[in-house]
């Protein structure tokens, strides 16, 4: 006997697979900062998306009579601020500190809710305005230790900022309209093909690859890609986009939390209380979202 899921229910479990996913990404960045070196990001990011792809085609192959032009332009149009924030935020990183570039990618908090305003005029609620301002606040005493002069770096990794804040309200508006299996891949094959194209002639450094850029491309294609964008693609028909945006500030802490378990990194004491005030941050939001109707 089958039995459905309320509709609470599916946000919850919906809620709770965005913090996976961020725990899986929490696990990338010591990863990407140490295998990337002299190869062209892009080229890196294609060979992620290319394996990732490969592997989202295999699972939705029993899917694949249902693709079409639709699900193919979806996919497409979500490739591109996809695209753009991962090159953004790897070349703006190679120019700026970690620290600066943490708080600043963090703005696409901050973008979200005023996209989605823009985009498709959904007010920015109290609530949201809270959680926001509190998870902020929380994410600048863990990642922040000061700002210089704004640099070509900071600016780059703002608009990496800006165009993940796009991809979250735009699959807010594709995921509900399309199978997720479906969306998922065709989001990766057109990131792959865009990276693809963006590499150029650098495409030729993915057969000297040595090893463990091999295994590094390979866990990231298949964990923190195609994984990750599966359950978010997914996750997203019952999380509206404001509060997927503000789950995923808990990404920092689990990368953290890592980087203290794998490498012996310490966080100081202003840190601990900024990934409190995140998780703080992502709890208003729940509560205030839990309390009033729907609207995804």
């Amino acid at each position: 006997m089958r039995t459905r899921l309320s509709t609470s229910s599916r946000s919850l479990l919906a809620d709770l697979s965005l913090v996976g996913i961020c725990v899986v990404w929490g696990t990338s960045f010591a990863i990407v900062k140490s295998v990337v070196g002299d190869i062209n990001p892009a080229t890196f990011i294609a060979v992620r998306f290319g394996i990732a792809s490969i592997i989202l085609g295999l699972i939705a192959s029993p899917r694949m009579k249902g693709l079409d032009r639709r699900t193919w332009a979806a996919g497409l149009f979500l490739a591109v601020p996809l695209m753009a924030g991962f090159l953004t935020q790897t070349h703006g990183l190679k120019v700026t500190t970690a620290s600066k570039a943490g708080f600043i990618t963090g703005m696409h908090v901050v973008f979200t809710p005023l996209l989605e305003y823009v985009l498709r005029r959904r007010r920015v609620l109290a609530h949201q305005a809270a959680g926001v301002a509190v998870a902020l606040v929380g994410l600048g005493l863990l990642t922040l230790e000061g700002f210089g002069r704004p640099s070509v770096g900071d600016l780059l990794v703002l608009a990496c900022a800006f165009a993940f804040g796009l991809h979250i309200v735009m699959l807010g508006r594709y995921s509900p309209e399309h199978d997720g299996f479906l969306l998922s891949f065709t989001q990766m094959v057109w990131s792959a093909v865009l990276a693809t194209l963006i590499a150029g002639r650098d495409m030729v450094q993915a057969l000297s690859f040595d090893p463990g850029v091999v295994w590094s491309v390979i866990y990231l294609g298949a964990t923190g890609t195609a994984l990750a964008y599966l359950v978010q693609t997914i996750a997203q028909k019952y999380t509206p986009p404001t509060r997927a945006a503000l789950i995923m500030q808990s990404e920092p802490v689990f990368a953290a939390l890592f980087a203290w378990l794998l490498i012996g990194e310490r966080m100081a004491a202003k840190q601990f209380v900024g990934a409190a005030l995140i998780l703080l941050g992502i709890l208003v939001c729940q509560i205030g979202d839990t309390a009033r109707p729907r609207e995804v």
